[in-house]
């Protein structure tokens, strides 16, 4: 190619309209990672709960009803509605387990979408 001559590529810009399409997809992925991060967070501080929950030696002895509606009640603080069917505890080999099956409802302006979530502790 002799100096001073371009390919056709090169003399082709982006056209704006793609440019602000793809700013456009990327402000919309941003805020849906924005509204969905206070859901992760909360799961987050409540999975930490009853990790202590559960490695508590004094919990192994407290009555499981009562273990259930201390989470519960956490669970509330925390914005998450949780019923106490959702929180299932066992003993397996005398160790206290607590799983929680729940899901968060969001709704956006064009869909609506379930988080399931899963949170699960063991005793030591």
């Amino acid at each position: 190619m002799a100096p001073g001559q371009s390919t056709a590529v090169e003399n082709q810009k982006l056209p704006v309209w793609r440019l602000i399409a793809a700013v456009l997809v990327l402000v919309a992925m941003a805020s849906v990672l924005l509204a969905l991060a206070p859901v992760y967070y909360e799961d987050f501080q409540l999975r930490q709960y009853i990790q202590s929950i559960a490695r508590d030696p004094r919990s192994a002895t407290t009555p499981d009803d009562t273990l259930r509606s201390t989470v519960v009640t956490r669970a509330r603080q925390l914005d998450l509605l949780i019923r106490p069917d959702e929180v299932q505890i066992s003993h397996p080999a005398g160790k206290l387990e607590l799983q929680i099956k729940y899901a968060v409802q969001m709704d956006f302006p064009l869909y609506q979408v379930d988080l399931h979530f899963h949170p699960t502790a063991a005793g030591k």
